[in-house]
């Protein structure tokens, strides 16, 4: 029985959301944007939704910019659509859909703190790419979204905040201050405005009125807040979710990727496919021509050598990581900066075949 050969496009191509995940500076983007052009070639309907601050997606496709709305990232692929989170379009659009009435809503986009919180606070973006990932989903409008994650750390902060936020709107200091306590507990709440006070004597009045005000017009709609984040979650934990790790052959970069691996593990998911971008091309012989200067056969021999210790590093690297393989792409002569040269990495993709992790002789 010959080996059987298993193709990225085998193991991602019926997932309904692909995460991308990897360290920074190894193409994740360009790999995201690629793998999702490779399936809707295919003829899945397929969004690609870029969570990363660092608008990469929209030069990779040669695009002036990419919003928050998905939109076609060419006419002649009509299956292809990309989009990029816009934290603040998110959280208003969230506030909107679960407010009681619309005075509860203007009460909420208007006040400082909320302003403060979709701008500024540490976590938003995590939250809300939760969040955008939901609504894509839940609209049905695609077969595959594929999600570009900012690098490394921040990636599993995205991956963590649906938990996190639901740990949140559980927490009782929260809830306290939602909703009036009930008698048995005015002795507290007597002492709690007698520290409010002591609070706004150092950081201003104005600052503590503005977060009461706030928590008093949010309540009634973290309900809807801790329902999304507990379905995004089971999404996340679906087997109809597939993670991709991408990172470059670099030992740096490896290193980095081993990390994701285990934080992703701590958190109960797996990464189900490697791809490791930028490998130096193979070289299989010498110039044909005998003439050549022997500087170019020392610099192919240098080549050559260089790729068999990238090999010899990636072998190492999966060891004891529990992963079958990897699924490698040669590093390119030029930057991917059009939707032709995107598709030059799409059409690579779909000859990737799982390449085994070799043991140490």
């Amino acid at each position: 029985m010959g080996t059987v050969v298993v193709e990225l496009f085998d193991a991602i191509g019926t997932k309904e959301t692909l995460v991308c995940i990897g360290p920074g500076g190894v193409g994740k983007t360009t790999s995201a944007a690629a793998v999702g052009m490779m399936l809707a070639k295919a003829g899945r309907k397929v969004c690609v939704l870029t969570i990363d601050p660092a608008r990469r997606l929209a030069s990779a496709l040669g695009l002036d910019r990419v919003d928050n709305e998905p939109v076609l990232a060419s006419s002649e692929l009509p299956n292809y659509w990309v989009a990029m989170l816009d934290p603040k379009q998110t959280f208003d659009a969230m506030i909107k859909r679960y407010a009681s009435t619309p005075t509860q809503e203007q009460e909420i986009v208007d006040n400082p703190v909320y302003r403060n919180l979709v701008t500024r606070l540490s976590g938003t973006q995590e939250y809300m790419a939760f969040e955008r990932l939901w609504e894509l989903r839940e609209s049905q409008r695609f077969d595959t979204i594929v999600v570009d994650t900012p690098p490394a750390q921040a990636a599993i902060d995205f991956l963590h905040a649906p938990s996190r936020l639901a740990g949140f709107l559980d927490n009782r200091v929260f809830r306290f201050m939602l909703k009036p306590p009930p008698l048995y507990l005015r002795p507290i709440a007597m002492a709690t405005r007698s520290l409010v006070k002591q609070i706004a004597n150092v950081v201003g009045a104005d600052m503590v009125n503005d977060t009461m005000a706030f928590f008093q017009a949010f309540s009634g709609i973290e309900d809807g807040f801790r329902e999304r984040a507990l379905m995004t979650s089971e999404l996340l934990a679906s087997e109809t979710t597939s993670y991709l790790l991408v990172s470059s052959p670099a030992p740096d970069a490896l290193a980095a990727g081993s990390r994701m691996v285990e934080l992703l593990q701590g958190i109960g998911h797996r990464v189900d496919s490697v791809l490791i971008n930028r490998v130096t091309p193979t070289y299989k012989a010498y110039p044909r021509d005998l003439g050549a200067p022997n500087d170019a056969k020392r610099d192919l021999e240098r080549l050559i050598q260089m790729r068999e210790r990238e090999q010899l590093v990636i072998d190492e690297w999966g060891q004891g990581l529990g992963l079958d393989g990897w699924y490698l792409l040669e590093d390119l002569a030029t930057d991917v900066s059009n939707l032709a040269a995107l598709g030059e990495v799409a059409i690579a993709m779909e000859r990737c075949a799982l390449v085994p992790f070799q043991p140490k002789e």
